[in-house]
């Protein structure tokens, strides 16, 4: 029998850990699930999150490198057909944008 191994990328980054924000996004966290995803699975998936630990500003940095369409992603948790621009994610978002000298390119109006 063959397997495919599978890799699950998640993109938490250490500012939604920091303070224990959100405890999901932590290191520990992401450790310990991976553990769990290889013990149940005879070590053929795994968990990547390669933002772990870096910071929000730092992802952004990546994404500009690399030429990501910032236009089409957004952060908010509102669940609206736009990003809001006012919640925490958002403002974290910006905020990143900001550390690295760019517009965010999202029309937050």
């Amino acid at each position: 029998m063959i397997t495919e191994y599978k890799d699950y990328y998640l993109g938490a980054h250490a500012d939604d850990a920091a303070m224990n924000a959100y405890a999901d996004c932590s290191k520990e966290f992401i450790e310990a699930m991976n553990r769990a995803i290889s013990i149940g699975t005879y070590s053929q998936e795994n968990i990547v999150a390669p933002f772990a630990g870096k910071t929000k500003a730092e992802v952004v940095a990546c994404g500009l490198k690399l030429k990501v369409p910032y236009e089409l992603t957004w952060s908010c948790y509102e669940g609206k057909e736009k990003a809001c621009g006012k919640c925490a994610t958002c403002l974290d978002r910006l905020k990143a944008f900001k550390s690295n000298g760019v517009k965010d390119p999202l029309d937050y109006a």
